[in-house]
This record gives C-alpha cells, sequence and structure tokens, in this order.
C-alpha cells in the first residue's frame, strides 16, 4: 500500500507527503522535520507518522496541543486511508498515493475553514466580471469567503474583492444586516482603515464588498513567519499595536464596535509598514450566520484564540473593552508566535480564556520592555474593568511605550 500525507486545511494547503515503507515522517514546524509546516499552532516536533509492514501508525510527539485523528484525540493509533489528522490548524488526510477519487475517501469532522468545493466554485468567477470589477487572482481564502484582486472597470483602480460563500446571500434578513452594516462602513476613512468602497448583491447569488487593496501580508502570515525563523522585533509589534489602537479610536468615536479582531483581518503594508484593519462591522453584519458556526459543539473555530472572555459568553453586551482584548491577543501572539492561550477542544480554549492567565511574553522574548509587556498584560485582562477602559487610553499608553523607547511612530 503506497500512501500519501496530503494537507488538506491549513497554511500549507495543497502539499503531499509520501509515506515510505520502514520509514518515519516527522510532523511540525520545525528545521528539522521532514514538513516544517507554517501553522503557528503546531509544536516544533507535533507527531510522527511510520510505516511498518504496511501498517501507518501515527504517534503524538508530546505535543503541546495534542494530535487529533478523525476529531478525536489519539497518541499512538493506526491509520487507515481517508483518516483525518489534525494538528494545529492543519489538517492532514491520509489517502492511496494517486487516489482522486472523493468517494474513496471518509469526510472529516466539520472544521471552520470552508470546504475545497465551495472555495472551488468561487474560484470560477477568476477571468470574468461581478458588477462592474474585473476580477483577478486569488488572493486568499477565509470562513466567510474567498477574496480576489479585482479591477474597477469604471476607474481603473485595483480592489480587493471579498466574494462571499453563496450560502449568506440566501437568508434575506442576513442579508438586509449586511447591507446596513455596509452603509454605516461606507463613509468610514482612517489611515489605519482599510477602505470599503462599496458592496453589494449581484445575481443569481454573489455577495461582494470591495476593499481597498493593500500590497503588503496579514499578520496572520507574519505569525506563521514566525513559527518557522523566530519571534517578530518587538518594536515592530508595538507599531502594529498603535496603529490598529488609533484604528480602533477613531471607529469607537463613531460607535462602531469591531468586535472580531483577529491577525487574519489585520494587513501590514510592504511600502512603509503601515497597519490597517479591515473587515470593520463584518462581524455584526454576519452575527447570525456566523454565531451558528462558533457555537458549533466540539468545532475548533480560528478567531475564537483572539475572543476576549465575554464573547464567548455569547450575546450583544460587548464594547470597546472586548476589541482592546483582541488586539492585545494579537499583538501576544505577534511577541511569542502563538495565541495567548491554546488546547485540544473549544471547550478547553474557552475555559482557559475564561480563567487562565497567560504565559508572560518575556519568556519568549526577553528583550521586551517591561512597560510594554505590563500593556499587554493589561490589555488581556479578564475582566473589562480592569483592561484599558478606552482606544484613545491605550493609544497613550503605546505612545508612551515608544517615546521611552525612543521610536517615532
Amino acid at each position: 500500500m503506497v500512501c500519501q500525507l496530503l494537507v488538506v486545511a491549513g497554511p500549507d494547503q495543497g502539499r503531499s507527503f509520501p509515506l515510505v515503507e520502514g520509514q518515519t515522517l516527522v510532523i511540525g514546524r520545525g528545521q528539522t522535520t521532514e514538513t516544517r509546516l507554517k501553522d503557528p499552532q503546531v509544536s516544533r516536533t507535533h507527531c510522527q507518522v511510520t510505516v511498518d509492514g504496511g501498517k501507518v501508525i501515527l504517534t503524538d510527539s508530546g505535543s503541546t496541543a495534542g494530535t487529533l485523528v478523525n476529531g478525536k484525540q489519539a497518541t499512538k493509533v493506526e491509520l487507515r486511508p481517508g483518516d483525518v489528522i489534525q494538528v494545529g490548524g492543519t489538517q492532514f488526510r491520509l489517502q492511496l498515493e494517486g487516489s482522486h477519487e472523493a468517494s474513496t475517501l471518509v469526510t472529516p469532522p466539520p472544521q471552520p475553514k470552508a470546504p475545497v468545493e465551495k472555495a472551488e466554485r468561487l474560484t470560477e468567477l477568476v477571468g470574468k466580471t461581478l458588477s462592474h470589477y474585473q476580477v483577478g487572482d486569488v488572493v486568499a481564502r477565509g470562513q466567510s469567503g474567498v477574496i480576489f484582486k479585482a479591477e474597477d472597470t469604471k476607474t481603473g483602480q485595483t480592489v480587493a474583492l471579498k466574494v462571499l460563500w453563496p450560502e449568506f446571500s440566501k437568508n434575506e434578513d442576513e442579508m438586509q444586516r449586511f447591507i446596513r452594516a455596509m452603509k454605516t462602513v461606507l463613509p468610514l476613512r482612517h489611515e489605519n482603515l482599510i477602505t470599503l468602497y462599496g458592496a453589494g448583491r449581484t445575481s443569481p447569488h454573489y455577495c461582494w464588498m470591495a476593499m481597498e487593496y493593500v500590497d503588503g501580508e496579514s499578520v496572520t502570515q507574519v505569525i506563521q513567519r514566525i513559527g518557522i525563523a523566530g519571534m517578530l522585533d518587538w518594536r515592530n509589534a508595538l507599531r502594529v499595536a498603535i496603529h490598529i489602537g488609533r484604528a480602533l479610536d477613531y471607529a469607537h468615536s463613531n460607535n462602531i464596535i469591531h468586535r472580531n479582531i483577529t491577525p487574519t483581518n489585520i494587513m501590514i503594508r510592504s511600502s512603509d509598514k503601515l497597519t490597517k484593519l479591515g473587515d470593520l462591522m463584518f462581524a455584526k453584519a454576519l452575527e447570525g450566520t456566523m454565531a451558528q458556526q462558533v457555537t458549533r459543539p466540539g468545532e475548533l473555530v480560528g478567531d475564537i484564540f483572539y475572543m476576549s472572555p465575554e464573547r464567548t459568553r455569547g450575546g450583544a453586551d460587548v464594547d470597546a473593552r472586548s476589541d482592546i482584548y483582541s488586539l492585545g491577543a494579537t499583538v501576544y501572539a505577534l511577541l511569542t508566535g502563538r495565541p495567548p492561550h491554546e488546547g485540544n477542544s473549544l471547550p478547553e480554549i474557552i475555559t482557559r480564556i475564561r480563567s487562565v492567565d497567560p504565559v508572560k511574553p518575556k519568556k519568549y522574548q526577553l528583550s521586551i520592555p517591561d512597560l510594554f509587556e505590563g500593556t499587554v498584560l493589561q490589555m488581556l485582562s479578564k475582566r473589562p474593568e480592569e483592561r484599558f477602559q478606552s482606544a484613545r487610553d491605550l493609544v497613550v499608553q503605546l505612545e508612551r511605550v515608544a517615546k521611552f523607547q525612543g521610536m517615532t511612530i
């Protein structure tokens, strides 16, 4: 039996690793492993897969987050074709080499990433015109849809065109919520916010947003590099914190709470390192659909790592201080290469977010100034009243840190 492990979800999606009789494949993000995964949630040496006498044996290597096989915790288990292995936010599927028939494979357990077939449907838009946008290459895939590089045929301007999964446009109540939210965001302009140019629904079922195209990388991509090459210089993390703090100060002054700040919706422009926050009001616009996904039992949702304790309890009673927590969690991940809290299951992660103090960032990066570390930890306080009470207060403190370190931002 000639097998391979195919990455079906995660930063390395599409890669495959052959499994050879009598040899062991070490899975992890470390330089000494064969896979060198880009997923920061994966341990440096996470698990290993050995082929012995035709049997494929997976053994966890004492990883921090553990290894799941078909959604169940596994220490040592024999794998069969179709089995789905999850390490951190990455999924592998064991399949016979050369097999392409979906019918021969076991369907993996539900995951937050959108199914590949849905992405393939949307990528059929490449080269076509949607509304007055000429659709170009795929820039990113996410939980809510696909982002394309596109050109406004009226102005010639390059934009980032986010097209939502068709399911989002089927519920008229949710569509009206989406339209109201986008109308709120359209007039807003700030150098640290990704500008929304327009939004709409195009027959038959395409719901879209046209946004400022940022030539750079997301904070998620930065963290993935941290997982391979080491930690980010704290000065760069401080710059991100100040820029996004300013964006939040502006948004909050317009009575808008972001609700879902994560590394995915923060972009760093390559030319000048200006940092911009995207998806303003997006969580609110889609909260009916998204809430169902977030609360689905046993499902790990990537965004959960950056949720404030109060937001994990559900309901709409969150304010500006929830955004401050989520920004703190994102900055923490930039400083350390991992979110403040990890776990093997959704309930475990939520419990840790609500009741366990994060490890101090200095454990991972000794050069972080005490004042900056203290600021980040205050942002991550469990009780909202113990955090900074406004984004303006936060920015003042962060700029104070920069001044003490001789930085101009």
